[in-house]
């Protein structure tokens, strides 16, 4: 009986250990694809950074923190950073609103809803550079926007050429498109309240819609709405191809943001590769920074 008993530990380890090694097997083309294109090139970045890198040239030489010294000097990177502040505020805020206020109507089931469901996400889909497209278009003088103010009398908008508009437009046409993607977030967790919840709530007297909000919504959908702001902020700290597809940076910097910056640096300014990835590695800081800030105070986000 003893024997018999070792035996099958003994069995049950070789198993274990077989499926082990498929295990391995079976993920190490995925390692390989993250080691050569994520990990390699990160560190391989951070090293130029603290050279004085000229591929161009074949020059490189130590420069130790002097290409951060000199981001962090820079007038042009501090008016980027607090671009993109301003973006980030504006467009995660006013996206998160909209996200949920969607999920709430598609919640309700109508007859068109799958169909209106699919309509409504097609935005979240569509190639960021085919969107500006079709964006620069809508707030060009001719396009729909400025015919929609001409009925009020409003004299057409340069809207990309305005220091005044063109980064509303931009975040006009973010929150568009990335409003859709948060509100399935939304949806899923709307639809993951029990519904036992929602009757004794009814029987409790809290019926309308803001006792609702307060008491069992927006307490039940605090994660997903921390999920939501953090991946959003995420997102927009890390503006570019919008950005460089319609302005530029324009007009006069106002749409200029550090994605920018790094790209400028990197291809338009032969022999500052170690400056650009400088830049690259402060970004990176501030979004670890803000993110954990936000995981600091949003995780324990309570309504009721």
């Amino acid at each position: 009986m003893l024997s018999t008993g070792r035996q099958n530990k003994k069995t049950v380890k070789l198993n274990d250990g077989m499926e082990s090694r498929y295990g391995y097997i079976l993920i190490a083309p995925l390692l390989l694809l993250i080691v050569v294109f994520i990990f390699f090139p990160a560190f391989y970045s951070f090293a130029i950074s603290l050279f004085y890198y000229n591929p161009f040239g074949h020059q490189i030489h130590f420069a130790g923190i002097s290409n951060y010294a000199e981001v962090l000097h820079s007038s042009l990177f501090a008016i980027s950073v607090l671009n993109v502040m301003y973006y980030t505020a504006v467009v995660v805020t006013l996206q998160t609103i909209l996200a949920f206020s969607l999920a709430m109507l598609f919640n309700y089931r109508f007859r068109i809803t799958r169909m209106s469901r699919a309509l409504v996400f097609v935005p979240a889909i569509t190639s960021p550079v085919a969107l500006s497209i079709i964006f620069i278009w809508v707030f060009s003088r001719q396009g729909m926007v400025n015919y929609f103010l001409s009925m009020f009398g409003v004299q057409p908008i340069n809207f990309f050429f305005s220091t005044t508009f063109a980064f509303p437009a931009i975040m006009a046409m973010n929150i568009f498109s990335t409003a859709p993607y948060f509100m399935v977030m939304y949806l899923a967790g709307l639809q993951a309240i029990p519904p036992h919840i929602l009757e004794a709530a009814s029987l409790d007297g809290i019926r309308s819609g803001w006792k609702r909000f307060r008491y069992i919504y927006a307490p039940m959908l605090s994660f997903t709405t921390f999920l939501v702001v953090v991946l959003g902020v995420i997102g927009s700290m890390q503006l570019f191809d919008q950005v460089f597809v319609i302005t530029g940076g324009g007009p006069a910097n106002s749409t200029y943001v550090p994605l920018i910056y790094i790209y400028n640096r990197a291809f338009l300014y032969f022999g500052t590769l170690g400056v650009s990835s400088a830049a690259s590695f402060i970004l990176f800081a501030v979004i670890m920074a803000v993110t954990l800030l936000q995981r600091r105070y949003l995780k324990e986000l309570r309504w009721a």
